[in-house]
């Protein structure tokens, strides 16, 4: 998950040949869990230094940006006299947020690593009190553009000095019927600290106020079930824990369902608010309207899915098949199929697994910027107390693409690793080849680096075997990515929708209707195989994405865009294929983001490359269901010579 700053909008996952060298177990304890920040050796942590020495350096940035502040009022209705005034307002405002978001990500990430830690959040909230003076100062940039005549801004855009904005005019011509006058638009900033408010809130409760209850591991140890360790608990092989760990977390989002149905519905009615606001019908269509993407793209993920539902059906029944299950539950979805495959990987084994297959991969340039990484404490690698839960790549344009995981020791966390680092690397590319204000990009492209890397690395790795358990585990884990990735990410996007839709016809939002949705659409992916606990109704509580209104589409068609790229590599000129790809990550927000994919050679006005990715599910599932019959004939046949 890449997130992506204020200046925009607030939103926040090396084999060699046949896995010869990897232990089964790992020698060291590969997740190791820290009640203590001061317990974990400083080069698994991150070095904050790289945005601020010290917290003096931090205050001292502060009262510079507040100081700088002012000087916007000088250009204030003086856009409209010439394009050097016009060029002027523009630098000022990128050089204001430029620096609001090194204040931004100091704050907020020095806050991710503790959450429990009131200087920290008093840091966090001032820096959001900030954003809201910086947005207010900067408000009435865009109003006075588009208020200039078509005729007069043609002939400032001839202009030298507005030739580093041309993109920038571009697209706010592109948004005019949607930009309001100067006093809405200042008044629109200034609502936008309220409309983070929903998420602080569900925030806190989940990091730091709610009281996740106890199970007992396989060890017979008492462990906190978080939901930070939710996959590794629905990894594990013995049922008892999958189910006391799921129950005890989705019961926990059910004891605090009222509040979790408030903080999101708070959610939903600030996207209501902008939505109108802006003149638009539905805040789908302004999403999709900032990335200048059609509505068709979105619209063929569902059709996609819903043409084949049969498909993640069959693949319930096969889980209960050959899990030899009574019943088949929610939290039987996720547990490797081949329990002798199953290897866990301490971070550095990892680190020198994805090594290998950057390299071998992506080259030189790729694997440079990932060693630095390592080396350079961008990566802050273990939980702790307070520790903000899942993975994501953030940072700053002066300092470094940071890593934030919570590292679990399994080959979903080395795929993990290898998503986030994409996202770092794609930052890191767009910054040093795109000035400022071009240098973040679409959400429509934020996951594709990542989702790609992913993509070519299991296939990397399932070229590296030969071992017929070793493939199925591999085919396993895809086909668990394609459901994470692409279906689940469709089931989220109809849930998100149809939340929107209650909220949008003034229906009460409550813990009942959204459960209600989030049941209804379990079964429909799932079919009549799937009985549903119900503490699963409140999943939907546990997902953080809802608070970035429709962001959870884009993993699908990243998925899609990341599969059509994996694709170009095997079919291709490899060498052309990496050029393409690491040319669109240097794009960074310089064009619209289905140009940008199409120079790493992907079409996503093209239907069939999302369809591809269910034509892939297919072909997994068909030689996964082959190869699990097989081996479960033959070892009944073993059983019964042994008897």
């Amino acid at each position: 998950m890449k997130r992506t700053t204020l200046l925009f909008t607030l939103f926040l996952f090396v084999l060699t040949a046949a896995f010869a060298p990897l232990p089964v177990q790992a020698e060291e304890d590969a997740a190791p869990y820290y009640s203590s920040r001061d317990e974990i050796p400083t080069e698994y942590t991150w070095d904050l230094t790289l945005i601020f020495e010290t917290p003096e350096d931090f205050e001292a940035a502060y009262v510079k940006l507040e100081e700088s502040i002012p000087a916007m009022d000088e250009l204030k209705g003086t856009l409209g006299k010439s394009a050097d005034n016009v060029a002027a307002a523009l630098a000022l405002n990128y050089n204001l947020w430029e620096q609001f978001s090194e204040l931004q990500v100091y704050a907020s990430q020095t806050r991710d690593l503790d959450t429990r830690n009131s200087g920290a959040n008093d840091m966090y909230l001032r820096v959001r009190g900030l954003a809201a003076k910086v947005s207010q100062a900067t408000s009435f940039i865009d109003p006075e553009i588009t208020a200039i005549s078509d005729k007069k801004l043609k002939k400032f855009r001839k202009s030298a000095t507005l030739e580093p904005w041309q993109h920038y005019i571009d697209n706010l011509v592109r948004l005019k019927p949607h930009i309001r006058n100067k006093e809405v638009e200042q008044l629109l900033a200034a609502a936008g600290p309220m409309s983070g408010a929903g998420f602080e809130a569900y925030s806190n409760l989940t990091s730091a106020d709610a009281e996740w209850p106890e199970i007992v591991d396989e060890k017979g140890d008492t462990v906190t079930a978080t939901p930070s360790l939710y996959y590794s608990f629905v990894s594990n092989q013995d049922r008892r824990i999958r189910k006391d760990a799921s129950l005890a977390i989705f019961g926990t989002y059910t004891k605090y369902g009222n509040t979790f149905a408030a903080t999101y519905n708070g959610q939903l009615q600030n996207d209501i608010f902008f939505t109108e606001a802006r003149n638009y019908d539905r805040t789908l269509d302004r999403v999709l309207a900032n990335s200048n993407v059609p509505s068709s793209v979105v619209n063929n993920l569902v059709e996609t899915v819903h043409d084949n539902i049969e498909l993640p059906q069959q693949y319930a029944s096969l889980r209960k098949e050959i899990l030899d299950l009574d019943e088949f539950h929610v939290y039987d979805l996720y547990v490797p199929l081949v329990a002798e495959a199953q290897r866990s990987f301490t971070f550095k084994q990892a680190t020198e697994l994805a090594l290998e297959f950057w390299g071998e991969t992506y080259g030189e340039e790729y694997a440079t910027i990932a060693e630095r990484a390592f080396n350079e404490r961008w990566v802050d690698v273990y939980a702790n107390e307070g520790k903000r839960g899942g993975a994501y790549s953030w940072g700053t344009y002066n300092s470094v693409p940071y890593l934030l995981l919570n590292w679990g020791g399994t080959l979903e966390d080395v795929f993990t690793l290898v998503h986030e680092m994409g996202h770092s690397v794609h930052t890191y590319m767009a910054n040093k080849n795109q000035p400022f204000q071009y240098s973040d990009y679409s959400l429509f492209v934020a996951e594709v680096a990542s989702v790609a890397s992913e993509a070519l690395f299991f296939e990397w790795m399932l070229e590296r075997t030969e071992d017929p358990t070793e493939r199925l585990d591999l085919l396993n884990l895809h086909l668990n990515n394609i459901t994470g990735t692409f279906l689940r990410q469709i089931f989220f996007h109809e849930f998100e929708d149809r939340a929107h839709k209650l909220a949008e016809s003034g229906a009460a939002v409550t813990q009942e209707s959204l459960g209600d949705i989030y049941e209804e659409l379990w079964k429909q992916y799932y079919g009549p195989e799937l009985v549903l606990d119900a503490e699963y109704r409140a999943g939907w509580a546990r997902v953080s994405h809802f608070y970035r209104s429709y962001y959870v589409w884009v993993y699908a068609t990243s998925f899609s865009a990341g599969q059509a790229i994996a694709a170009n590599f095997r079919s291709g000129n490899q060498d052309e294929a990496v050029q393409g790809y690491l040319d669109m990550l240097k794009l960074g927000g310089s064009v619209y983001p289905m140009d940008a994919l199409k120079v790493a050679g992907v079409d996503m006005n093209n239907p069939d490359v999302i369809k591809s990715v269910m034509v892939d599910y297919k072909q997994t599932l068909d030689e996964m269901s082959k190869l699990l019959r097989e081996r479960k004939a033959m070892m009944m046949d073993e059983e019964m010579m042994d008897e």
